[in-house]
């Protein structure tokens, strides 16, 4: 019985399973945006790791990020982006939604749209009414049945499923099998290898690119602790001139190395008054990291020191590095970076390239390039994407950037005249930098996914233009599409 697909339109009841997935033809890039929900989902959060090692050896870009639907209290959704070409959030939409859970999930929360897949084991107990959207594809997986000869708990059917969901995107069975042994439930993983190979007739389905090449090897996965600690390493680093060299041979044992080293100098702490946060102090406490938590109550008890935000993970490797360039000049007493909790819950590849640019040495009037505009600010107080005369400027702070950064693309793509302005300082406001960029554009957007972020009230009483404040609906993630909408229909 699950070797038949259910639909929602009556002429495609005779397809093979697939058929109806859209082919990703050869002259588009790959994008796939992949939701795994459910009570099955949560163990994944670590084993999807080496999974992703696969994908980037495919030579995709990867992000990922871990969320609970209705706040703390709901279901764990595993949220994938892979894309030949690189991004900078998590996108928007869904192509594919994997849920292992026990009972039917609210579908709208999804993002599902005509065309998604779904891949599911329905509940035994089937609703009167249908609960999957009109024209989600919809194919029944034996979860259950795979994983329960197995007795790995709660791991084995997220795990099956993932094995199912790999096996369709094309990645190579003996590659999986060979990464089942560092899994949790590798006995149920190969179960659905092996049910997706056998039972499931793939024709013209979402897939990888069809042959790995060496593109994959010049990215490597880094997760926003993994980061933190290779900023603080890499800016101690005494390692000379052979750095960059052992970092492009041997990426798994220079990034060893160096966290071994930020092991002996960073302290990690977790506050009482905020126990969602982690603190990494380095060497002297003049530089601080923190990971998560209400950015409110952070930003309350920082008094007196130059405040980062991190757009990403690799911002978070960048701006600590920056930190210290501070500290050595003499033009800040303590910096902190600040790691909201959207960056905190992420993984993300990042191109070894940008990484040895961060470690090969650098002379005296190189690091001392980050000085400064104003007396106080270094030069990088904000990265730009400008437009000549542009008719908005999109600005915003921390894992915002990311979204603003791909929906400045989107609008370009449909003739939208657009600028963007991403700046990296929150304290001390950036004002010179502001100011500047509202000059040349006809009208600024501050983009904030919460209103309790407060930049609004700090930019009003502070500067001469008067942004919109362009914010997520409530309970829903802001994204690149949102705003494209919002912008192209005149509403923002």
């Amino acid at each position: 019985m699950f070797n038949e697909v259910t639909v929602s339109s009556a002429d495609q009841v005779d397809m093979a399973p697939f058929t109806s997935w859209l082919p990703s033809p050869s002259t588009q890039d790959f994008d796939l945006v992949v939701k795994v929900a459910g009570s099955g989902a949560s163990p994944l959060h670590q084993d999807w790791l080496p999974l992703a090692h696969i994908l980037i050896d495919h030579g995709l870009t990867v992000m990922a990020q871990h969320q609970r639907l209705n706040g703390h209290s709901g279901d764990f959704v595993l949220h994938l982006r892979m894309a030949v070409q690189p991004f900078h959030s998590m996108g928007h939409g869904c192509d594919v939604l994997v849920h292992v859970g026990d009972h039917a999930p609210e579908f709208w929360r999804f993002d599902l749209q005509p065309g998604s897949v779904l891949l599911w084991e329905p509940p035994v107990e089937r609703p009167l009414y249908p609960v999957v959207p009109e024209g989600v594809i919809t194919y029944p997986l034996p979860l259950s049945d795979l994983s329960a000869p197995y007795g790995e708990g709660v791991s084995g059917k997220g795990l099956a499923a993932l094995g199912v969901l790999l096996c369709l995107l094309g990645c190579p069975q003996e590659t999986l099998h060979r990464v089942a042994r560092l899994l949790a439930a590798p006995r149920s993983f190969a179960a659905g290898i092996e049910f997706a190979h056998y039972e499931i007739a793939k024709r013209d389905a979402y897939c990888l690119p069809l042959s790995a090449d060496d593109r994959g090897q010049g990215r490597i996965l880094l997760a926003p602790e993994q980061a933190t600690m290779l900023g603080f390493a890499i800016s101690f680093c005494e390692c000379g001139t052979g750095c960059d060299r052992e970092l492009l041979q041997s990426p798994a044992e220079w990034m060893r190395r160096h966290l071994g080293i930020a092991g002996g100098m960073v302290s990690v702490l977790q506050s009482e008054r905020h126990p969602d946060v982690q603190v990494f102090r380095g060497p002297q406490e003049k530089v601080v990291a923190l990971l998560g938590g209400d950015d409110r109550a952070i930003m309350s008890c920082l008094a007196g020191s130059r405040i980062l935000v991190a757009a990403d993970v690799m911002d978070v490797v960048k701006l600590l590095i920056e930190a210290h360039d501070l500290i050595r000049k003499g033009l800040s007493g303590s910096v902190v970076v600040l790691v909201d909790d959207v960056v905190a819950r992420r993984h993300q590849s990042v191109d070894l390239s940008a990484l040895i640019e961060m470690v090969r040495p650098r002379g005296a009037d190189v690091r001392g390039a980050i000085m400064t505009v104003q007396s106080d600010l270094p030069v990088r107080p904000a990265d730009r994407d400008q437009e000549a005369g542009a008719d908005v400027g999109f600005f915003s702070w921390g894992a915002d950037q990311g979204v603003v950064r791909d929906a400045v693309g989107l609008c370009r793509q449909f003739g939208l005249n657009v600028a963007g302005l991403y700046p990296k300082v929150v304290v001390p406001l950036p004002q010179a930098e502001l100011e500047m960029f509202a000059r040349t554009v006809k009208r600024m957007v501050l983009v904030e996914s919460s209103r309790r972020h407060g930049y609004a009230e700090r930019i009003r009483a502070a500067c001469s233009f008067r942004p919109t404040v362009l914010t997520s609906l409530p309970g829903k993630s802001l994204t690149p599409m949102d705003i494209f909408l919002r912008e192209g229909l005149g509403a923002v």
